[in-house]
């Protein structure tokens, strides 16, 4: 008798201690409008160069992929990151997460320079319909084609920036990730040539 009360009780702990786990939430993914952008993968290349002289050339290779699910017990969503590095320029993270289908894909550029970061520009994506921070000042524009310096781009993102510490403008292209940034300064790099790996 005392041994089924024994095993009476540790069933009740054991079902007690099971419901207060946390459990799994629903999976959110990012859209696939965003991976198509963003889904660079380790390796890729980019040559990007300046309009005033394309013999200057500043060659970045993407490394750190990563594309993993982030707190399955509390929002369980879907996190895209990489690094572009160059010798001796600054390194820049794309960050994408998943907001799900009630919220929007967040997309995040960060540049180390001088080891201090600087975020921006921030952009949402929902059904392929990409915004900015609500009064921030930020304003993005789509175009099927853009054009720089001579070189044609299909299905082009850019962001124009209002008060950014880096940037002025940064450009995304779909199937190829980062193709230009005009910096505070008013220097445009854009990938005069590139690699890259899905």
């Amino acid at each position: 008798m005392k041994a089924i009360k024994y095993l009476s009780v540790l069933f009740f702990l054991s079902v007690v201690f099971y419901s207060c786990e946390p459990q799994d939430q629903q999976k959110h993914s990012l859209d696939p409008n965003t991976k198509a952008f963003l889904d660079i993968k380790n390796g890729s290349k980019y040559t990007f160069t300046q309009p005033g002289d394309t013999n200057l050339v500043y060659v970045y290779t993407a490394s750190n992929y990563n594309n993993s699910q982030s707190n399955p017990d509390i929002e369980n969503s879907e996190i895209l990151s990489y690094d572009l590095n160059s010798p001796g320029k600054p390194k820049i993270t794309i960050r994408a997460e998943s907001g799900g289908t009630q919220f929007r894909d967040r997309i995040a550029v960060v540049t180390n320079r001088n080891d201090s970061n600087f975020v921006g520009p921030i952009i949402f994506n929902l059904d392929g319909s990409f915004s900015t921070i609500n009064n921030s000042g930020d304003t993005v524009f789509t175009y099927q084609t853009y054009t720089i310096n001579g070189k044609v781009f299909n299905d082009v993102v850019r962001v124009k920036l209002y008060n950014n510490a880096i940037y002025r403008e940064v450009f995304f292209a779909k199937n190829i990730g980062l193709i230009a940034r005009k910096e505070r300064n008013g220097t445009l790099y854009y990938a005069k040539s590139y690699n890259v790996i899905k």
